[in-house]
């Protein structure tokens, strides 16, 4: 493992370590010729079953805000390095543990943008099934942005196979087929959307797959047509979910719009409360005899 001050390639400094998993562990680096700062992945070469270089495949192509650009590639040490765009900002994790569960407008918010990443995925050609939606992979930036993060075990889809040659994912958020009883499609990355969604209602992980789809395990503050969409979402048969994130999508954006028009209702309810009181309180004031004087002159004239 790296340590601050370490020289990568003769120009990149490590400054930190932004975080470690299982495909490997990314620093905060800075160009010690121009300065800027890079995040890179050290990804070591004897990982089990995964080819090193699937992430830089799948990324060197793709160009969406939501997707950090990989800029350079090399090798040292018997390790391979990917040299990515620098995101400022806190994991989905992170922000949760700080701000505890979210509510329903941003939860609403944080998965559009999610659903225009995953959707620009699934419709390359061919698709890509990212397998890894998980709040510690979901970056939001300052201005509140979704970027989403570690593509170590990304695959493109081929539907001409039954099941998936590995296991891959990670617990609370990977889907039934994730497992080997099946072949990843987009239904899969839909299965961690909803688990996803979970988490940020709920401020947690689900101890288990079953845990959403039951209604008692859900608190009356959380949104009932949300509640729906995550159960249908993780459905255990793939054929249940959603046909597509683009019609995930129209759901979450009613929910939004629903969610929106009843704030407003209630602010109105607040206000018309409000100057009804003060009404009252004038009446009071000016004595209920004179105030009917003053009404019975005004229609008078």
């Amino acid at each position: 493992m790296l340590k601050s001050g370490d020289i990568l390639d003769n120009k990149y400094e490590v400054i930190k370590t932004l975080g470690k998993g299982g495909m490997g562990t990314v620093y905060l680096c800075e160009n010690t010729i121009i300065g800027n700062l890079w995040a890179i992945k050290e990804v070591t070469k004897n990982s089990k079953h995964i080819d090193i270089l699937t992430e830089a495949i799948i990324l060197k192509n793709l160009n969406h805000p939501g997707i950090r650009r990989i800029v350079d590639i090399f090798y040292a040490s018997n390790n391979l390095y990917m040299v990515q765009d620098y995101v400022d900002g806190q994991t989905l994790k992170e922000y949760v543990m700080v701000n505890g569960r979210i509510e329903t407008k941003k939860v609403c918010q944080i998965t559009l943008d999610l659903c225009d990443i995953i959707g620009y995925l699934h419709n390359q050609n061919p698709a890509i099934i990212y397998r890894d939606i998980k709040p510690s992979n979901i970056m939001i930036t300052p201005s509140e942005k979704v970027v989403l993060i570690d593509f170590g075990i990304s695959k493109v889809y081929k539907s001409d196979t039954e099941k998936d040659t590995m296991s891959a994912g990670s617990n609370g958020y990977a889907a039934p087929e994730q497992y080997g009883s099946g072949t990843c499609c987009a239904q899969t990355d839909i299965y961690g959307i909803g688990m996803l969604i979970y988490f940020m209602v709920k401020g947690r992980t689900p101890y288990t797959g079953i845990e959403p789809l039951l209604d008692e395990n859900y608190e009356t503050y959380i949104n009932d047509n949300l509640k729906k969409i995550v159960q249908k979402c993780v459905k255990i048969d793939i054929n249940d979910r959603y046909t597509s994130v683009e019609v995930l999508k129209k759901e979450i954006l009613k929910v939004a719009k629903d969610d929106s028009c009843g704030k407003v209702i209630v602010l109105a309810a607040q206000i018309i409360s409000k100057n009804v009181n003060l009404k009252k309180s004038k009446m009071k004031i000016i004595g209920k005899g004179k105030f009917k004087k003053i009404i019975k002159g005004f229609f008078a004239l």
